[in-house]
């Protein structure tokens, strides 16, 4: 099979669970010695597809990747929301939401907002709440701040426990800047609740 053909099969065949444990091992391999190429983000995903968390500290070395911030939200999504690991990673998180000069697109911003929010599902983390509702609240002054600042309060609903469809129908007679503030006045009242803790 022609290598263009291979690796366009690749991600088609990861999802499909078609990918036997030696080649899932032998791409790691290629991607550990620097040999992925051009393919990078198609065999980093077939590896966390179909190899699963066993090549967690793999997929956690392109967290941080300014080469293709493609790449570092992918490992961001893989760790924080399919893996449910991102709070080992939350130093890298924190980095990726102070939105990276090399992050043009905010590719990796964007999945670590939505990465925060699944690591506060899992557990609180002060300094990461604080970083979310910093968003929610006053965005990052840029063009698309309403954007951004939407993404956080969905974060922050995740955080708190509402589900996808939750967050797609809001309840009844509830206007969306209603919902966002009553959100956000909940975190702000656990990160209150949790500084009065011994």
């Amino acid at each position: 099979m022609a290598h263009d053909a291979y690796v366009r099969q690749l991600i088609s065949r990861a999802k499909d669970g078609t990918i036997p444990p030696q080649e899932v091992k032998q791409i790691a391999q290629a991607v550990t010695e620097g040999r992925p190429g051009r393919e990078l983000y198609q065999r980093l995903y077939a590896v966390a597809r179909a190899g699963g968390p066993a090549y967690e500290p793999l997929i956690a070395t392109y967290l941080i990747y300014p080469e293709d911030p493609e790449v570092s939200a992918l490992a961001v999504q893989v760790l924080t929301a399919h893996w449910r690991v991102g709070a080992k990673y939350r130093k890298q998180i924190i980095e990726l939401l102070g939105s990276p000069e090399w992050d043009l697109d905010d590719d990796a911003f964007i999945a670590a907002v939505s990465g925060a929010g699944a690591i506060l599902h899992d557990g609180f983390d002060a300094e990461l709440l604080r970083a979310l509702l910093r968003l929610a609240e006053e965005g990052r002054g840029e063009y698309d701040d309403d954007h951004m600042r939407r993404i956080a309060v969905e974060a922050i609903a995740r955080a708190l426990g509402a589900s996808h469809a939750e967050l797609t129908r809001l309840p009844e007679g509830v206007t969306r800047a209603e919902w966002s503030q009553g959100l956000l006045r909940a975190a702000r009242d656990r990160l209150h609740e949790a500084a009065r803790q011994p």
